[in-house]
């Protein structure tokens, strides 16, 4: 069974790099260039969600040859159960940028719309980024357990997740925001005629 554990956290280990390279090619699509990639946007997000499948599959063969999935044995473990709990989230926030996010990414909107639209884009974004860079972190960690235990490894990822959030909301949105407006000559032609008409000259008259 060693000989399949070796090659079981060599595929983890393909599987996070592989991750780290879509999630690049990502930010590279959204902010690499003038305007938004969809292209290669979609690309990266399909790489994504292989890689994390990848991980699902690999990280619990690793957990079978461990423990053969006794409850008490995973449950005395609190890096596997943060490890499940980092790769939870992310397969909820991918499924949330590939039904929410991603549609939305593909299309254009007012100044006010835009606002809101990469918010959402930018706390999704960045908790991919945590969660991925985490579970790097975690696969080195071991010594940390007796430290941290699980409620320590979930509370350093939420403070993570939180300063991914921050960083993202002071460089990211606003770029994402002005990339996100529709800036076409019809949409600023009817954008004009509009606030023409609620002018206090247009009222007046």
């Amino acid at each position: 069974m060693e000989v399949v554990r070796m090659f079981l956290v060599l595929g983890h280990l393909f599987a996070l790099l592989a991750a780290a390279v879509a999630v690049a090619f990502g930010d590279y699509a959204l902010l690499g260039r003038k305007q938004i990639d969809n292209d290669v946007l979609r690309k990266a997000s399909s790489g994504v969600a292989l890689a994390l499948a990848a991980l699902w599959v690999t990280g619990l063969g690793i957990i079978y040859v461990d423990t053969h999935f006794a409850m008490a044995l995973i449950l005395a473990k609190p890096k596997i159960l943060a490890k499940l709990t980092v790769v939870a989230v992310l397969t909820l926030n991918g499924m949330l940028m590939h039904a929410k996010v991603l549609p939305a990414l593909e299309r254009r909107f007012s100044a006010e719309r835009a606002i809101g639209v990469a918010s959402w884009a930018t706390v999704a974004g960045a908790v991919s980024a945590a969660g991925w860079g985490y579970a790097v972190f975690l696969g080195v960690a071991r010594p940390l357990t007796p430290i941290l235990g699980y409620q320590g490894f979930v509370a350093l990822f939420a403070l993570a997740v939180l300063a991914a959030c921050a960083v993202s909301a002071r460089l990211v949105r606003p770029e994402l925001c002005r990339r996100l407006i529709d800036a076409s000559p019809q949409a600023l032609g009817v954008r004009r005629a509009t606030d023409a008409s609620y002018s206090p000259v247009a009222q007046a008259a």
